[in-house]
């Protein structure tokens, strides 16, 4: 029953990770054109704010996805399933570079193109992590 417990500990460290770092993308996407018409500096701290949560919870997704990875009998399962976390391994680099580089973007383009693949990324590496669940 420990390692039940240990399960559950490193999956629900890791879903809440994913709520923080995923979900918190979304909201703030949703968010950023009404704070605009508040303030332009509103979007800024409203960022800033949110990298305060979302960078140690992307530290907390890696390190508790090479727990996951560490936890699963790789002899037993398949090719497929073996492609699919590579890929969701390469998204998941995607999705931090991505994140980090609109956070250096200092254009309106850069902000948007950088800011579109780290959420479009980060919704995949999800999507691939339920298809690995199961």
């Amino acid at each position: 029953m420990l390692s039940s417990a240990i399960d559950g500990i490193r999956l629900s460290l890791h879903v809440l990770a994913a709520t923080i770092w995923v979900g918190g993308q979304i909201v703030l996407a949703g968010l950023v054109p009404s704070l605009r018409r508040v303030s332009p500096e509103a979007t800024r701290v409203a960022a800033n704010a949110f990298a305060r949560l979302s960078w140690p919870a992307f530290a907390v997704l890696v390190l508790t996805g090479f727990w996951n990875i560490g936890a699963v009998n790789m002899s037993s399962q398949t090719t497929a399933w073996k492609v699919v976390l590579g890929v969701k391994i390469a998204v998941v680099v995607i999705s931090g570079a991505s994140a980090y580089l609109h956070t250096k973007a200092k254009s309106t383009a850069g902000l948007a193109v950088w800011g579109s693949i780290a959420g479009l990324s980060a919704v995949a590496a999800l999507v691939m992590g339920v298809f690995l669940a199961n």
